[in-house]
């Protein structure tokens, strides 16, 4: 999901620079409901030790509200 939300900043502020400008956010589709809520809510990023250097660049991308999260089901 970072490298991810790296490459939708990237594109964000390519597409801005070339004079396009998105007022919606763009949806990030995640099938993991536990790796959404950890990255909605500050409080279980300090509880996790491992992948909280990774969900810190998601998490500050998500409240600034260029990328949205929606969870997507793997099953059908």
């Amino acid at each position: 999901m970072t490298l991810t939300t790296c490459e939708i900043i990237w594109l964000r502020w390519l597409l801005a620079d070339m004079g396009v400008y998105l007022k919606d956010p763009t949806s990030l589709y995640c099938d993991n409901k536990s790796v959404i809520h950890i990255t909605r809510n500050s409080i279980f990023v300090e509880r996790t030790k491992h992948i909280e250097t990774y969900c810190d660049f998601t998490c500050h991308h998500l409240q600034l509200g260029p990328i949205y999260l929606p969870c997507v089901p793997s099953t059908l």
